[in-house]
């Protein structure tokens, strides 16, 4: 039996895991190498595209969440959940576009790249968000300032909250995916799929991590973390440059263990 057995860590990425980019301390590295060894399952849950793993300094023991649990990975490479946007997006889009002139670049997700609509280069022309050989799994909005980004998502959501999931996971930028997906939706397939799990741990930052945060059994937001997602978790930790993972690993869970 191993002292983390049961035990499953999702963590999102930019300002949590990392100090910065692909930034991961010495500290976090040794604590989720040790974690792993000894019976714990740790992943990673965020808005990149899965291509990113292979250059990561450190390899999860479990499946990746990624582009906003839209695409979860096994380590063998399967596909574990798929989940496209299917119906109409033409409409919503052409009315964000025509509505909001702040709105400076849409990035278009598939599984296996992107696809980009910059303003000032294509003027109206939306052709390069609706071609593609694969199912579009997530739209980023990139726009000129965070007040841009707020009225958006408050407009996309009263207008079509019905049919798509709205997040932030940066102050000037909105995404879309579908109704159902999310970061939440990653954890609650990996809580079923792995075996033996007790204990989920969730960690983040930002917007886009409420909704893992508030599904998983221990909820924390790092220090750093928006008021929003602080409210919105079990636990707040230590910040993203104090080692949060570590944190986690080293005395959350062994106080869990002692009181439980």
């Amino acid at each position: 039996m191993g002292y983390y057995d049961g035990y499953l860590i999702l963590s999102d990425i930019d300002g949590t895991l990392t100090r910065q980019g692909n930034d991961l301390s010495e500290e976090n590295h040794e604590a989720l190498t040790r974690f792993m060894a000894k019976g714990g399952y740790f992943t990673i849950a965020t808005g990149r595209s899965p291509e990113f793993l292979p250059q990561f300094p450190i390899q999860p023991n479990a499946p990746l969440v990624s582009i906003n649990g839209t695409l979860i990975f096994s380590d063998s490479g399967e596909r574990l959940l798929f989940l496209p946007m299917e119906d109409d997006t033409e409409t919503p889009l052409r009315y964000f576009i025509e509505t909001y002139t702040g709105i400076r670049r849409i990035i278009r997700s598939a599984q296996s790249g992107v696809q980009n609509w910059y303003r000032d280069k294509d003027g109206s022309d939306y052709s390069p968000l609706f071609i593609g050989d694969e199912p579009c799994l997530r739209y980023y909005f990139c726009c000129d300032c965070e007040e841009t980004a707020l009225r958006l998502m408050a407009d996309a959501m009263e207008h079509y909250g019905e049919r798509y999931e709205f997040n932030r996971s940066w102050a000037d930028g909105m995404e879309m995916h579908v109704k159902g997906s999310g970061k939440d939706a990653g954890l609650r397939f990996l809580r079923d799929y792995l075996p033996g799990i007790h204990t989920t741990i969730a960690v983040g930052n930002y917007e886009n991590d409420t909704s893992m945060i508030r599904a998983a059994d221990i909820g924390c937001a790092v220090d750093n973390a928006i008021p929003s997602v602080k409210e919105a978790a079990d636990r707040v930790i230590v910040s993203n440059m104090d080692h949060a993972l570590a944190y986690i690993i080293d005395e959350l869970i062994p106080s869990l263990k002692k009181n439980a």
